[in-house]
């Protein structure tokens, strides 16, 4: 079995030998190339390592077997001094490239001892180490000296060293996404792990075949194909410089016949800026150092109406200026002439008379650092003034209807909404309504990013500022957060196309005041990509929105006392009836009609009387919770609903201290006046389930209290 142990490293050898020598080989052919004459040695290292090992598996006495372990060592230091060489100038590590020395020298300490030294701290070969190899599920015994103390240092050493390659290689590879597909980085750890193998199958912690020869194989195997690319690489460039060498050839020939070719193509060159400037609608001409005409284009022609013949050699400045403005010319003429370029505006005229409106640019012509002349350029801006004119015009007048309109005007910039909302766009929503609804808080984002251009001084008016910089440093001021969901709808139907919206909008005042409003919303013509100007009007509606709270209120409450009238009675009955039934608690319903009120009525008159009910109602709510309910139901007739009742017994105390507070004395317009009341009380769900029915009750159960005498009161449900 042991002979069949020995076909692994036989392979090895063989393979490596045949690479080692073949490198070797194509170096001493080339140039010197360090990395590949050390992959050369590595991989002898390795071919000698597989005869090493071949022999220690088949020796028979432990002197056989010591020549071959003492072989192996040497053989693991020279490949670990080759392969980290090949390491250091493959990655081109400087530090340990200059200091390698240190490497070598230990490398022949290691190895003397090995080939040279007899002795117990080197070997001792008087103690066998038995160690049980589990080959393909079958246990075999190989016999090897026990390695003496210098030996062992050696090997650790060597563990240190291969360690320092392998951090070496891991920091050059790190972060690399492919690494564990690169030959270098791979072999590396192949190597490592190999060698910690057999530290433990050497030391007996694990029952193994030795792996490094198998390990050396794949890294001989991976670092020949990174070389092989690399050599490839070279024959490429090779044939890539011979390919360059042709064509610098080829290009020669071409450049003397370019040369040849050079001078027709400046004359074309020259025909072509001929024809550019003749093309140009700009009128153009040129002068020469003295102001002299020496060629005009046909624009020019045709803006000033001299043909090239009548302009050729004029002075330009007297031919198209008028007397006014000749010095104004002349003055930018010297100063193109001084090596200036201008850019002006002005009036010059044409050849019968007319003045015409033109923008003016001088450009002095400069050739081998000396100035040769003049270009002039003359644009007719004429009609693009009377446009200018006619904007400005509009634009005023725009501005004093801005201004002077009785209704607030804003002029705004959306550009920042616009962003955040192809934003979420991006991100998939598609209905704006629903996510503004439920993310208030990007709403007001939204609003807070809105940038005020300008407003009108009615803006200022309606929201109490002084001047329209305080409006603007304190326009969140005048924001509600009761304003936030109507925002989102104006922005949601910006979201999905609407140029216009309107809405309803609550505002408050520098004074505190809350603002009604209704705000409309265009965007302006030209701006629906960018959103980058925004119309917004506010109309005032608060008189509007206070008239219709008042009218609400006198819908809802009794004109003389202020509480409640029938209608908002039934109304919060018929809500605390469905609380209780919800939340299975009572109601009572207190039924009240005042002792001896006709008679104080008919004694002092309606206005005693009338001052007299104002008062009671005021009593009752005083005496009642916020939550609780007090409702004049006609005449000298209240209702009280008191809600969330747990017990009978809780109601007395109340009703208690109502009798109590309404019997004491009265004073109107000098008069004192006293009365009492009868109270009827039915309480839900035992007296009934229904408006009607609780009502009927209580008032029965307040007659039994009258006829009792008077100022007292009675359940329904207790007769007695």
């Amino acid at each position: 079995m042991i002979a069949l142990l020995s076909v692994v490293p036989i392979i090895v050898t063989g393979i490596a030998g045949a690479l080692g020598v073949f490198i070797l080989l194509i170096s001493s052919t080339r140039k010197i190339d360090k990395v590949q004459i050390s992959f050369g040695c590595a991989a002898i290292a390795v071919m000698l390592y597989g005869i090493s090992t071949t022999e220690l598996y088949n020796s028979s006495t432990l002197i056989e077997a010591n020549v071959s372990q003492r072989m192996q060592i040497a053989s693991i230091v020279l490949f670990i001094l080759s392969f980290f060489y090949f390491v250091i100038h493959y990655l081109n590590v400087a530090f340990w490239k200059k200091y390698f020395w240190v490497w070598i020298i230990l490398a022949i300490l290691a190895i003397i001892p090995q080939i040279f030294i007899y002795h117990p701290l080197i070997w001792n070969i008087n103690k066998s180490n038995f160690h049980l190899i589990n080959f393909f599920g079958n246990m075999q015994i190989i016999n090897e000296s026990v390695p003496g103390i210098i030996t062992q240092i050696t090997f650790g050493l060597g563990v240190i060293s291969f360690l320092i390659i392998t951090v070496l290689v891991i920091q050059e590879f790190h972060g690399q996404k492919n690494k564990f597909k690169h030959p270098l980085f791979l072999s590396t750890l192949i190597i490592f792990i190999a060698i910690i193998n057999d530290t433990l199958v050497g030391i007996g912690i694990i029952k193994s075949i030795y792996t490094l020869e198998v390990g050396f194989l794949i890294v001989i195997a991976l670092v020949a194909f990174l070389l092989s690319r690399n050599i490839l690489d070279a024959i490429a460039t090779k044939e890539a410089l011979e390919t360059v060498n042709l064509a610098l050839q080829v290009h020669k020939e071409e450049l003397e016949k370019t040369i040849s070719e050079r001078t027709h193509a400046y004359q074309a060159q020259a025909e072509y800026f001929r024809a550019l400037v003749d093309n140009n609608p700009i009128a153009t001409v040129t002068l020469d150092n003295n102001q002299r005409i020496l060629s005009v284009n046909p624009a020019f022609e045709e803006l000033f109406g001299y043909s090239q013949e009548e302009a050729l050699s004029q002075d330009l400045d007297t031919l198209i200026a008028s007397e006014d403005q000749i010095i104004e010319a002349k003055n930018l003429t010297e100063k193109v002439l001084n090596n200036l370029r201008i850019s002006d505006k002005g009036i010059r005229k044409q050849k019968d008379g007319r003045q015409v409106q033109v923008e003016i640019f001088g450009v002095p012509v400069i050739v081998n650092n000396q100035k040769v002349g003049v270009l002039g350029l003359y644009r007719n801006i004429s009609d693009q003034i009377k446009a200018e004119k006619i904007l400005q015009e509009s634009e005023m007048r725009y501005r004093s209807l801005f201004e002077d309109s009785p209704i607030s005007l804003w002029e705004e910039d959306f550009s920042a909404i616009k962003f955040e909302i192809d934003r979420f766009k991006s991100m998939g929503v598609k209905n704006f309504h629903e996510f503004f609804s439920t993310n208030q808080d990007i709403v007001l984002r939204l609003m807070e990013k809105i940038k005020v251009i300008n407003v009108n001084q009615a803006t200022i008016r309606l929201f109490k500022a002084s001047s329209k910089e305080d409006l603007f440093n304190h326009i969140h001021s005048i924001i509600l957060p009761e304003s936030v969901p109507t925002n989102g709808e104006i922005y949601a139907s910006l979201a999905e196309g609407e140029y216009q919206c309107i809405g309803e909008i609550h505002h408050k005042d520098f004074l505190g005041n809350h603002i009604f409003t209704v705000l409309r919303l265009s965007i302006a013509p030209g701006y629906e990509e960018t959103w980058g100007k925004v119309f917004v009007s506010i109309i005032d509606i608060t008189e509007r929105k206070n008239n219709e709270s008042y009218l609400e209120y006198l819908s809802t409450h009794d004109q003389l006392t202020g509480v409640a009238n029938r209608s908002l009675l039934y109304d919060r009955l018929n809500h605390a009836l469905a609380h209780a039934k919800r939340d299975q608690t009572m109601v009572a319903v207190f039924f009240l009609d005042l002792d001896g009120y006709k008679t104080i009525n008919d004694l002092f008159g309606h206005l005693v009387g009338d001052q007299l009910l104002i008062q009671i109602a005021n009593r009752l709510s005083a005496n009642m919770r916020e939550a609780d309910t007090v409702a004049r139901f006609g005449g000298d007739e209240f209702i009280l609903v008191l809600e969330n009742i747990n017990s009978i017994e809780a109601v007395k105390p109340i009703t208690e201290k109502i009798l109590k507070s309404i019997a004491e004395p009265y004073r109107n317009n000098g008069n004192l006046c006293q009365v009492t009341t009868s109270i009827g009380i039915s309480i839900y769900p035992m007296d009934g389930t229904t408006t009607e029915e609780l009502i009927n009750k209580a008032d029965t159960a307040m007659y039994r209290a009258k006829q009792l005498g008077k100022n007292q009161y009675k359940f329904f449900s207790l007769r007695s």
